[in-house]
């Protein structure tokens, strides 16, 4: 190998370590691209809450439903995979599981829900208006199917989970078909970089 080859394969290898370090490397990067968070909701407690009540910590928001058969539980299931492998960096993390039902989903209801998956998750409603103008702010969808005679209907909703910094910035977005490793990863990064 010459050296001019020599010092293009480091020079390569320098700056892709270089972006592995600065840039999150498995999920979308939306940072600039939505809004801070910001929100006023009623949490799983009761209370009324809003966005700045959870600065401080890096948070995972997640639209869903207790009712949910399958979107819902797995993706929960996935993030409390991915809390456990972070060990005590965890501790800096909350995910807001933000109800797109709140007809059903009171927050006693939401409370039984996110214990399942641990300290970290917690439940938020509001009245529908309001959750309609979050999912706006944040791209989401969902809409009501139609209710049987028992007054049971289906709710269709997007999978997206959206983690914002701890300065309430929009950073990262993960799908439903990024894996527990692809989330651990660039959060992990998240957690370590300097905001």
């Amino acid at each position: 190998m010459t050296n001019f080859k020599k010092v293009f394969v480091f020079s390569l290898f320098f700056m892709l370590s270089a972006c592995a370090e600065t840039e999150p490397t498995r999920l979308t990067n939306i940072e600039g691209l939505l809004p801070e968070l910001s929100f006023e909701l009623i949490d799983e407690n009761n209370n009324e809450v809003t966005g700045k009540d959870y600065l401080g910590q890096t948070l995972i928001v997640f639209f869903g439903f207790t009712n949910c058969a399958e979107v819902c539980p797995s993706a929960m299931y996935k993030l409390a995979g991915v809390l456990k492998k972070l060990g005590t960096e965890a501790e800096q993390v909350n995910v807001l599981f933000i109800s797109v039902d709140p007809k059903r989903d009171t927050p006693k209801k939401l409370q039984r829900y996110t214990d399942v998956f641990g300290p970290a998750f917690i439940g938020l409603t509001a009245k529908n208006e309001l959750v309609k103008q979050m999912s706006k702010r944040y791209r989401v969808t969902f809409g009501y199917g139609d209710a049987d005679d028992e007054g049971n209907y289906e709710v269709s909703h997007s999978g997206a989970m959206f983690i914002f910094d701890k300065l309430g910035r929009a950073r990262l977005l993960a799908t439903q078909s990024s894996s527990m490793e692809d989330i651990l990863l660039d959060l992990r990064w998240l957690l370590n970089s300097k905001v």
